[in-house]
């Protein structure tokens, strides 16, 4: 694991397009730390993954030697495979079977697990320390036990806080949610940056964590304005859901109350019932929540809703799916809504203006910054469902306005948010530690 960090010559190759703007910047070899769970590179969701790997692909693309620490989930995981570019490292670190449980013990399991897959990077970081030029975290508490385990490294560590309860602090959280909150200071005190999703993250980062200004930086979030694009054949889902002669309002992410899942319902209702849109299709994919501390809304709670509110032939919940099926779905859409009562940087709503849909999407996290209310979109207040409705029964009403707002929302993922854009100002954060 020989590391080469010398000048970049005056241009050079990325990927097939000459590029002249790396005059003068060093090669660096960069370790990002996965959350030890779900298998990288990532087939669904799960932003923190998505966003680990796809900058490490595009610091790849730069020329730069990018590793990720990952688990290994069965016996015949390789300890090394090359994806992309990047080179993913797969650690022996036994893992406890998260049988259905109370959420008290899934909270414990899931803290167990990432405990001892935290051991595991922090021996392999010992051994290869004098080799890494940055270490991007992105988990509270396997970022907080290697930050104790490997102190000479502290220097050259970088945590990306992905937490939208920070948003929350001012309501009432649970006991899990709370305890998370509480371990994040540490962490962020102890590397050398902490990154911020947006400026309010950023702001309660200073004031209520107590980090010092200069060492919080903002990064928005990307997308992958190739692989999330206008041009794609929606027959196929057309089809399979049944989709023609229906407008359709997709809503992509866990089934959690923070992710605003019961005022989404409610606005069903209110735009089917009460304003007689009886061709609506509201589709809700996504999976429940993916650990203990939230508080999911359990399928019996979202099914009696549906069915005592005689929605069962406008709702569909879809359940988790992979990126190309849901690639296809922001393609069928007409709307996309997160109605969110707290959030980080959320990638559905750029995966969604890169399909070139108009957004729908409350003012918390980075969603004010995703959505230029009135040009590609529009930003309610959480927990409206009433403004909810009456912004999608506009859209429905007004197609001309729906195209406008979804080509100005796929303008703006391709100018402001692809991941190469990205990719650059985490390499100029890197470099300025």
């Amino acid at each position: 694991m020989q590391v080469s960090c010398h000048k970049v010559p005056s241009s050079v190759e990325v990927g097939n397009v000459h590029d002249t703007r790396l005059s003068g910047i060093r090669f660096m070899r960069i370790v990002q730390v996965s959350v030890g769970s779900v298998r990288i590179p990532p087939k669904e969701g799960s932003a923190p993954l998505q966003v680990m790997f796809n900058t490490s692909k595009y610091l790849a693309k730069l020329g730069h030697k990018v590793a990720i620490l990952d688990r290994r989930y069965t016996k015949d995981d390789p300890p090394v495979e090359h994806i992309d570019g990047v080179e993913i490292i797969r650690l022996r670190a036994p893992q406890v079977p998260t049988l259905k449980s109370p959420a008290f013990i899934r909270f414990i399991l899931a803290e167990s697990n990432a405990a001892i897959f935290a051991l595991a990077a922090s021996r392999y970081l010992k051994s290869n320390s004098s080799q890494i030029d940055a270490l991007h975290l992105h988990l509270t508490s396997i970022g907080l036990i290697i930050s104790i385990l490997n102190r000479k490294l502290r220097s050259r560590m970088f945590y990306t806080c992905h937490l939208g309860e920070w948003g929350l602090l001012g309501q009432i959280l649970g006991l899990f949610e709370r305890l998370h909150l509480f371990l994040d200071p540490y962490l962020m005190r102890r590397v050398s940056k902490v990154i911020a999703l947006n400026e309010n993250a950023k702001q309660s980062f200073v004031s209520r964590a107590g980090v010092k200004a200069e060492n919080v930086v903002v990064v928005h979030n990307g997308v992958d304005t190739g692989f999330f694009e206008t041009d794609i054949d929606a027959s196929q889902a057309a089809e399979e859901y049944g989709l023609e002669g229906k407008h359709m309002v997709l809503f992509v992410g866990r089934l959690a109350r923070i992710k605003g899942v019961e005022h989404l319902l409610k606005a069903a209702d209110i735009v089917v019932n009460r304003l007689g849109y009886r061709n609506m299709l509201f589709m809700l994919v996504g999976p429940h929540s993916f650990d203990a501390t939230e508080k999911p809304m359990s399928m019996d709670e979202i099914l009696h809703y549906v069915e005592q509110h005689q929605l069962e032939k406008n709702i569909i919940i879809a359940g988790s799916l992979s990126l190309e099926k849901l690639r296809i779905l922001y393609a069928a859409c007409d709307i996309f809504a997160l109605p969110s009562l707290a959030e980080g940087g959320p990638l559905v709503t750029l995966e969604a203006m890169a399909s070139g849909k108009p957004i729908i999407g409350t003012k918390v996290g980075d969603m004010p910054h995703h959505i230029r209310d009135g040009w590609n979109g529009f930003l309610i207040d959480p927990a409206n469902e009433r403004q909810l409705a009456d912004k999608i029964k506009y859209l429905i009403d007004n197609p001309e306005e729906r195209k406008r707002m979804g080509a100005n929302s796929r303008k703006y993922a391709e100018e402001e948010f692809d991941w190469g854009k990205v990719t650059e100002r985490l390499v100029q954060i890197y470099q300025t530690r």
